[in-house]
């Protein structure tokens, strides 16, 4: 096992100073390499726009994004945004990023959440993210984990009603509407651990998951939504030893063999645009199969009938 894989598996059994000065540490590092790739690596904002205009998107985009892992970049990130924003067209389509208020686990921040205000909470979801949050007619979602930013024509369609699920990638959740409206997911300069939509195939399974990635109890977060109305969310957490075993990387080989990813490389990193509802229905038949983002898994026959449900809700042509 590599030295990072087992640190990341260890990290949740230790006690909390512990984890936090690990963190640190490792938070350290990457500014540290992330300064030397930007000596070494120049990247060019017209070299980025052209290999995305490689991309055919037509549809709805959800972006995650660190041009730190690229290089450094001749224009400044705005520039980039707003060459997204051309490219996905938000005359005709919407653009949503992530905008998750955390860096630690999910446990560890729900466990020291006093309150959630969506007019003031961060968004640690870098600089991409924070720019589309700003724009004029960007909209958030309400929710004290995995709120998301959108901008565009279906921006209130997104991110209405996310409060209402009990788990964060429910079927009210901007997460799950990508992938019903099959839409796509771009990643620029990250790979796959750090695609949010792995969670959609989970909660569209619940219990019938053979990995139970949530922790029994639950949290009441109040919260304050974009008008300043007072209300109560009720949530779950990841639980962070299972969390610490998920690699979305072993989903990478599923995905180009499916034909739900196509990446290109770029500086020291690359771009990758998926097709959200593909991917989904390629881990639901992956998991169908015994393999997981987890590991291998053994399937009960109540678990593969489950998969088998989904698959034809997703694609009701083959039901």
């Amino acid at each position: 096992m590599h030295l990072k894989a087992f640190v990341k598996r260890l990290l949740p059994h230790l006690p909390r100073w512990a984890q936090q000065s690990i963190r640190k540490r490792a938070e350290q590092q990457r500014l540290a390499q992330h300064a030397a790739r930007k000596q070494r690596t120049q990247v060019l904002l017209a070299d980025v726009i052209a290999q995305l205009e490689g991309f055919e998107f037509g549809s709805d985009v959800i972006v995650h994004g660190s041009i730190s892992n690229i290089g450094k970049m001749d224009k400044p990130v705005p520039a980039l945004v707003e060459a997204l924003l051309h490219l996905v067209d938000t005359r005709h389509h919407t653009l949503l990023v992530p905008a998750l208020p955390y860096n630690t686990t999910m446990k560890e921040y729900l466990d020291g959440l006093a309150n959630f205000d969506l007019r003031s909470a961060k968004n640690a979801m870098g600089a991409i993210s924070n720019l589309v949050m700003a724009m004029p007619g960007a909209m958030r979602s309400l929710h004290p984990t995995h709120s998301v930013v959108a901008l565009g024509p279906q921006a209130l369609a997104y991110t209405q009603d996310h409060q209402r699920d009990s788990t964060p990638f429910g079927p009210h959740s901007p997460y799950a509407k990508l992938t019903a409206r099959r839409g796509k997911i771009l990643l620029v300069g990250v790979g796959l651990n750090s695609v949010t939509c792995f969670h959609v195939y989970e909660d569209l399974l619940g219990a019938d998951c053979p990995v139970q990635v949530y922790l029994p109890n639950s949290y009441t977060v109040p919260c304050i939504d974009a008008q300043g109305q007072s209300l109560s969310i009720n949530t779950v957490a990841h639980n962070p030893q299972v969390s610490a075993v998920r690699d979305c990387e072993r989903a990478r080989p599923w995905l180009e063999q499916a034909g739900a990813i196509r990446s290109v490389p770029l500086g020291e990193a690359e771009l990758s645009l998926i097709d959200a509802w593909l991917f989904t229905r390629t881990l639901l038949e992956r998991l169908k199969q015994g393999e997981s983002i987890y590991g291998k898994v053994r399937l009960k026959p109540e678990q593969i009938a489950a998969i088998d449900r989904r698959l034809r809700e997703l694609d009701p042509s083959k039901a």
